[in-house]
């Protein structure tokens, strides 16, 4: 076979292969000698190879041409032969593993909000590999694959807490509209943290909360220590329905935030600052019953002027507000707010947000999903040690 420009010679001087590589370098296409280089070094090896190993018979026998990722341009490469079929240059494998991490690429380029259809100009301009629409779709399919079972996997049996919150977004189903995404958060027993469930209704609701427990359950959740959630009507029923012998904080945060939105602007921060220590996780009491009482004494006052605050009076649930301080101080801070999964839902909207709407459901819980899988590799990692400090909390993680 006769050889091409993009065969190079290996039986050159010093002199010539400089003089050689200043004209591929004068082209300002750095692919071309890139391709010399890799082509060369190929060559090399099955010489190499062939001194080696000393099969009968086996020789040189021409090459091959392929095509793989460049700078902005596909590389084409001559990978040689031998009469056995036996030899395998190493640098393909290398460039075959350049391959997947450009599929990962599209994994992680998706997992940022980006649709299938930007997608593929990146990948063209970066590394000269065209990818179609439905290419991208194909690729990410395996990526919507390890999401699902991810999000299905089997669960520990006992977590000392779980922090349960909804976030909206807007998804397409027939029309586009903004609808709920459950999300449960759970402190393992070494008291790292991983998302538990990701789980889509069109509105929040307690039946659908239900729904929830009994998935979680049917995962292989048993114990559960302490639950954190927002004030949502019904929720705790389905909690005590579900898991009877677990504690129950309600967001101390989120219900700071409804009294005040019912006062005048110029009396909210007077108000706040005259509860906070009332709910002062660093607070000599821990007693729930009283700090009930002195809480309601407050709401008394206030509500000479402030009529609306008589219907706090009559719940029978204001117990649950004051959950936390049955632990330890250390771990008030944590407990007492949904701030965590706040947070979370946080950085799924950063991801989001770039886009108006998702196509779907199943998009937007791939989303959260995925998001979901990267912080349990960062930041979930790591183990919150304060919650040994607490008995209760040392108790389940040591059961």
């Amino acid at each position: 076979m006769k050889n091409n420009k993009l065969e190079p010679q290996l039986d050159l001087n010093k002199n010539q292969v400089l003089k050689l590589m200043e004209t591929y370098l004068s082209k300002n296409d750095p692919n071309e000698l890139f391709e010399f280089m890799l082509n060369t070094l190929m060559k090399s090896e099955r010489s190499a190879f062939l001194e080696e190993n000393q099969y009968q018979g086996n020789k040189g026998s021409g090459h091959r041409s392929v095509k793989r990722l460049g700078m902005g341009n596909k590389l084409k490469l001559l990978i040689p032969r031998d009469r056995l079929s036996i030899f395998k240059p190493l640098i393909i494998g290398i460039l075959n593993n350049q391959e997947e991490k450009l599929r990962e690429l599209a994994y992680q380029l998706y997992g940022k909000g980006l649709t299938t259809r930007e997608i593929g100009p990146i990948l063209e301009e970066v590394y000269g590999q065209n990818y179609s629409k439905s290419s991208i779709s194909r690729i990410n399919e395996k990526l919507h694959e390890n999401i699902q079972k991810w999000l299905n996997r089997k669960l520990d049996s006992t977590y000392p807490m779980i922090m349960i919150d909804a976030l909206y977004i807007k998804v397409k189903r027939d029309t586009v509209a903004t609808e709920a995404f459950c999300i449960v958060l759970g402190l393992k027993k070494d008291f790292t943290r991983e998302i538990l469930a990701v789980v889509n209704f069109p509105t929040e609701s307690s039946n659908g909360w239900e729904q929830v427990f009994k998935s979680l359950k049917e995962r292989g959740v048993k114990n559960v220590g302490l639950f954190v959630s927002d004030d949502l009507i019904g929720l705790g029923s389905s909690i005590s329905k579900e898991f009877p012998k677990s504690d129950h904080q309600k967001c101390v945060l989120h219900f700071k935030r409804r009294m005040a939105g019912q006062l005048r602007k110029k009396d909210r921060a007077r108000f706040l600052q005259s509860i906070s220590h009332i709910f002062d996780p660093e607070s000599s009491y821990t007693s729930v019953k009283n700090t009930v009482e002195r809480f309601k004494r407050m709401m008394r006052a206030y509500s000479e002027f402030y009529p609306c605050f008589l219907h706090i009076l009559e719940r029978d649930d204001l117990e649950l507000y004051f959950t936390y301080l049955k632990y330890d101080k250390s771990i008030r801070r944590m407990i007492y707010t949904t701030n965590w999964i706040e947070r979370f839902n946080k950085s799924v909207r950063r991801t989001t947000k770039i886009r108006n709407s998702l196509p779907s459901p199943h998009s937007a819980l791939m989303l959260i999903g995925y998001v979901a899988m990267e912080a349990e590799t960062q930041t979930y990692n790591y183990p919150i040690t304060k919650f040994a400090n607490d008995e209760k909390m040392n108790e389940l993680a040591n059961c």
